[in-house]
């Protein structure tokens, strides 16, 4: 995903949460979520919210996104990121929250990371064996990424990737999970003149 665009989540195994965040800042900031199997991001309209009801029934996300600041005694705050400029540090926080009644297995979670943002190493949380890194050939691997230029082996830039992957496996009925990651700021894109809104949708699969 692109600062500004919209993505879709496709999946050939059920069930699938299709959602699409918008946050300010022109900062665009999409999460994925495939529920027993492998899910693909691909650009899209927005489609319209779901009804309460549909709600109820979903494997809800909750997506926020906060300045990291220090204050005077430097220790760390989160502060309310209306406003940010090259070399702000931000971090995004997707939180998954199953309202199916049953346990989903099979919980993946995509982060895309736009342009004009540098992914910090090692923020990703939780970190281990959970996430893998990818840069915009989508190859996914564990960090520190690596890549073979004239037959030698070299460290891939933090700014270059540009997708993070969680594999959370089961999540129980009425249970949470939450994913983290930081990017500071390299470049400042005017945001995209469309609302903030999520659209979530499933088709019923559940472990009994």
């Amino acid at each position: 995903m692109s600062i500004g665009s919209s993505s879709q989540l496709n999946s050939f195994m059920s069930p699938v949460v299709r959602l699409t965040v918008r946050l300010g800042l022109g900062l665009g900031v999409a999460m994925t979520l495939g529920l027993g199997g492998m899910a693909a991001a691909q650009g899209t309209k927005a489609a319209p919210a779901p009804t309460e009801a549909a709600q109820k029934k979903t494997v809800a996300v909750v997506l926020t996104q906060a300045k990291v600041v220090k204050d005077a005694q430097g220790k760390e705050q989160l502060l309310a990121a209306d406003s940010v400029k090259p070399g702000d540090v931000l971090e995004y926080t997707a939180t998954y929250t199953n309202h199916t009644g049953k346990a989903v297995t099979g919980l993946v979670a995509n982060l895309p990371i736009p342009e004009g943002l540098e992914y910090l190493p090692k923020t990703a949380k939780p970190g281990a064996t959970l996430v893998k890194a990818a840069t915009k050939d989508g190859a996914f691997a564990a960090e520190p990424l690596a890549r073979v230029v004239n037959g030698k082996s070299e460290p891939v830039p933090y700014n270059e990737y540009r997708s993070l992957r969680w594999t959370l496996g089961q999540l129980p009925a009425n249970g949470s999970a939450a994913v983290t990651a930081r990017a500071k700021v390299e470049t400042v894109v005017p945001p995209a003149p469309v609302a903030a809104g999520a659209d979530a949708q499933k088709v019923a699969r559940s472990t009994p």
